[in-house]
C-alpha cells in the first residue's frame, strides 16, 4: 500500500479506519509485553529472593518499590488477561488504545488483533526499537537505510505474512544522553515518516533536555514535528516552561503516567505529580494556547499496574481521571479533544 492510500487514515489491528471512528482513545499502553528489556538486578540475595516470586497482593507494596527488578511483574503474556482489563475500559466508553509494544518488546500483531476482536476495542499498533538496552548486534551493525527500509516495509505491507500494519512508528526508546545506535534509529523513523506520513511515538530519556534533542534529530532526518508524539511528560517535562517549550515546536506531549503516584521505583528520584496536580498542568496548557496538543494515557506496562493485581488498569481514566477533570472546570468539550479529537489527529497518516 503506498502513501496515497493511507493518507487521511488510522492504521488499526484490524484495517483502515476514517479518523471520526476512533472514538475514546489511551494514547500510550501495552496489552502484551516482554518487558524484561529493562530488567534491574537488585545487589542483595535476600532482594533477589523476593523478586523472584510471582506477583500477588501480599507482596504488591514491595513490587511496586522495585517494580522493574521483578520478572514476573515485566510480562504481560496473558492474553485472556489482556482481554478482560480492556473489557473494563470499554465498559467505562473506552473505544480505543495505542499499543506501543514495539519490536524489543516481542510484539504480537495476531494477539492484538484477536485482542481487538474480542473486546471491540480499536488497537493501533506500534513499530522501530525500545532503547539502546535492549538493541542486539543486528540493530548495532544496521545502518539508517536498513533501517528506514525494515520500518516503511511493514507500514507498506504489514508485519511478516501477518498483514497488519503499525498505525505508529514507536514507542522509540531513548537514553540519556544518547547512545549511537539510538540516533540512528530516531534518523531511520525520521526518514519513515517523510517516505510514509506515519506519526512516530518517543521514550525519551530522563532529562527536560531530551525531547529537544531527539526532535532537532527527527526534524534533520525529515519527519514533521507536528506529527511527532512525546511520551512520558509527567516524568520528563517538569516545568511548565519545558512543556510549553516543547509544544511550541508543534509536536503532541502525553500525559501517560495518569493513575501512577509516588514512586516510579526506589532507585529513580523524580517529583511524579499525583493526578490532582496533572489535571492542573494540563488545563494551564490548554489555556496558554495548546489544547490541540496534548493526549492522555495510564501507560499500563507492568502487572501492579493492572487492576487484576491491585492496580489502576486501563480503566482508570474514564472512569476516574474525567469525571476529576470534570470537577476541576474542565469542560466536556475539552475532555473530547484530550482523548477523542486530539488522538484522532494525532495518529492520522498525512
Amino acid at each position: 500500500m503506498n502513501r496515497t492510500e493511507m493518507k487521511g487514515k488510522i492504521a488499526t489491528v484490524l484495517g483502515f479506519i476514517q479518523p471520526e471512528e476512533l472514538g475514546f482513545t489511551l494514547s500510550h499502553e501495552h496489552l502484551v509485553i516482554d518487558f524484561r528489556a529493562i530488567f534491574k538486578e537488585l545487589p542483595n540475595a535476600s532482594d533477589r529472593y523476593l523478586a523472584m516470586q510471582p506477583v500477588a497482593m501480599h507482596n504488591l507494596d514491595w513490587v511496586k518499590k522495585h517494580r522493574f527488578s521483578v520478572p514476573d511483574n515485566l510480562l504481560l503474556l496473558d492474553e485472556q488477561e489482556a482481554i478482560d482489563e480492556t473489557l473494563l475500559y470499554r465498559n467505562e466508553g473506552g473505544e480505543a488504545i495505542v499499543e506501543v509494544s514495539n519490536r524489543s518488546f516481542a510484539r504480537d500483531p495476531l494477539s492484538l488483533a484477536r485482542i481487538s476482536r474480542a473486546t471491540g476495542v480499536r488497537v493501533v499498533m506500534g513499530g522501530g526499537y525500545y532503547n539502546s538496552r535492549s538493541h542486539d548486534e543486528r540493530l548495532r551493525k544496521m545502518g539508517v537505510d536498513d533501517l528506514t527500509e525494515e520500518f516503511s516495509s511493514e507500514i507498506r505491507d504489514g508485519v511478516g505474512d501477518t498483514g497488519i500494519r503499525p498505525g505508529v512508528l514507536g514507542e522509540i526508546g531513548c537514553l540519556w544522553p544518547l547512545a549511537e545506535s539510538e540516533k540512528k534509529v530516531l534518523a531511520a523513523a525520521g526518514r519513515t515518516q517523510k517516505m510514509t506520513g506515519i506519526a512516530i511515538n518517543i521514550h525519551p530519556g530522563w532529562s527536560e533536555r531530551a525531547p529537544m534533542e531527539i526532535l532537532d534529530i527527527l526534524a534533520s532526518a525529515g519527519a514533521d514535528p507536528r506529527h511527532v508524539i512525546i511520551s512520558h511528560t509527567d516524568r520528563t517535562l517538569m516545568s511548565h516552561e519545558s512543556r510549553v517549550e516543547a509544544l511550541k515546536t508543534g509536536c503532541y506531549l502525553v500525559y501517560d503516567s495518569i493513575g501512577r503516584e509516588g514512586y516510579f521505583d526506589l532507585e529513580t528520584i523524580i517529583d511524579i505529580p499525583n493526578d490532582n496536580y496533572r489535571v492542573n498542568d494540563i488545563m494551564r496548557l490548554m489555556d496558554a494556547g495548546f489544547p490541540d496538543q496534548i493526549l492522555l494515557s495510564a501507560d499500563v506496562c507492568t502487572k501492579d499496574m493492572r487492576v487484576r493485581y491491585g492496580g489502576h488498569g486501563y480503566v482508570h481514566i474514564p472512569k476516574y481521571f474525567v469525571p476529576l477533570m470534570r470537577r476541576k472546570g474542565m469542560s466536556q468539550e475539552a475532555v473530547d479533544k484530550l482523548l477523542i479529537h486530539n488522538p484522532a489527529r494525532s495518529l492520522t497518516f498525512f
